[in-house]
């Protein structure tokens, strides 16, 4: 793997940043791992900072007032957030947890430092704003799975997703718990679905696992009005 000043020079606002700066971060900056389930950010923790993942996945959610866990979006290795660093960005008005979906590596730039360095530089300031414009978009994709679309689409969307992501796998490795945190549902609710899908021959369920039966209709599923 890359050196801390490997990786932190690979970042698209590095060469933006003046000397002082530059050594800041990279004297500054270090790789944490963690195990999955384990929280690197939540409201009840100190500011991390700016994150970028190098391996595994990572989910950013949201507890709603009346205690439901709303997941937002997913960040996988090249993945850069700033919303662990949300107590130095006054930008961002909401709470989030940040959650090791894997076990994981990520590269922390401290958020002691970017607050310092993106009030002085506008290229830093801007990258920030930029990042969070982007996770924000996939909040709102998101909110349009859940007030839109039917939870069967919902599966049939993720398991496209997950078989993209896994070089073109059609088999799934996930549990029907993972899979209802992941699309903010019941377990009892995917439960009933995916037998209902498998009965209907486009899925085959194991443990563990999804295996993709029909992948025709599934795709025809997921893009249905």
């Amino acid at each position: 793997m890359d050196t801390v000043g490997e990786l932190v020079k690979k970042l698209r606002f590095y060469d933006k940043l003046n000397d002082t700066e530059q050594a800041a971060i990279l004297k500054g900056s270090i790789i944490k791992k963690y195990s999955k389930n384990q929280i690197l950010h939540d409201q009840s923790s100190e500011c991390l900072g700016m994150i970028l993942v190098l391996s595994g996945t990572v989910s950013v959610t949201m507890l709603s007032e009346n205690g439901r866990e709303i997941n937002l979006y997913k960040i996988g290795a090249g993945d850069v957030d700033v919303l662990a660093a949300s107590c130095v960005i006054h930008e961002l008005t909401f709470e989030t947890s940040i959650v090791a979906q894997q076990d994981c590596e990520v590269l922390v730039i401290p958020a002691s430092i970017i607050s310092k360095i993106e009030k002085e530089n506008i290229y830093l300031h801007s990258y920030i704003l930029e990042v969070v414009a982007d996770k924000f978009s996939e909040v709102m994709w998101t909110m349009q799975q859940i007030l839109f679309k039917r939870i069967d689409q919902r599966i049939a969307i993720f398991l496209l997703d997950e078989y993209t992501n896994n070089h073109k796998s059609l088999t799934i490795k996930i549990t029907q718990e993972e899979l209802a945190k992941d699309i903010n549902s019941s377990r009892e609710v995917i439960a009933r679905i995916l037998k209902r899908m498998s009965e209907e021959g486009l899925i085959e369920l194991s443990r563990g696992k999804i295996f993709i039966k029909n992948f025709d209709n599934i795709k025809k599923l997921a893009i249905t009005d």
